[in-house]
């Protein structure tokens, strides 16, 4: 009977064991497929440091360029090793260009909000429609969105010309862009709050 019963657990032993490698391999081999879909973690630390670089009162805008910098060249990295994938990758890493400061890095920022966009036909649009109207501005055209607004040394704000034939108020509400009338109201109220 004692010869049964070790047989028996011998044999639940060997099975839990059979199992437990079974499923270490099937780990393994999801792993890649898993790695392949999954955000990119780097590129999620870069876009919050991107961020976080913009929400403290007193910004040192010499320092944010420099990081910037930075991080645009490790990106273009990440691009070139294959290791943007995903529609949210793509969307930070278009992010991170967008604060580029020339029509270099404003036009990549269009071609991987595009790309995001590709991907992911519900991925946020606005970043998109912010990239091409500072692409726009670099080249010394009129926005088409209208996300842009500005403000000099003590002067109210504006948002500078906008070309309203381009794009439909419609069509700003699809990529989450204010109307016309509301950007109006906006500016209204930015320059109220500032005294103007």
């Amino acid at each position: 009977m004692k010869k049964h019963y070790a047989f028996l657990f011998v044999l639940l032993l060997c099975i839990s064991c059979k199992q437990n490698k079974e499923s270490s391999n099937t780990e393994e081999t999801k792993t890649p497929e898993t790695e392949a879909t999954a955000d990119n973690p780097e590129l999620i630390d870069i876009y919050k440091n991107d961020q976080n670089d913009r929400k403290t009162d007193d910004i040192d805008w010499y320092v944010v360029s420099k990081n910037d910098s930075l991080r645009r060249v490790r990106v273009h990295q990440l691009l070139d090793s294959n290791k943007v994938k995903t529609s949210k990758d793509y969307a930070r890493a278009a992010m991170v260009f967008q604060h580029g400061g020339d029509s270099t890095a404003y036009g990549m920022a269009v071609k991987l909000m595009e790309k995001s966009i590709a991907l992911d036909s519900t991925a946020d649009k606005w970043l998109l429609a912010a990239a091409t109207d500072r692409y726009l501005r670099s080249k010394g055209l009129p926005q088409i969105y209208g996300t842009q607004y500005f403000k000099m040394n003590g002067e109210p704000w504006t948002m500078g010309e906008i070309d309203t034939t381009k794009v439909t108020d419609e069509e700003r509400i699809e990529f989450g862009v204010e109307t016309l009338a509301q950007q109006r109201e906006t500016l209204r109220k930015m320059n109220e709050e500032e005294g103007f």
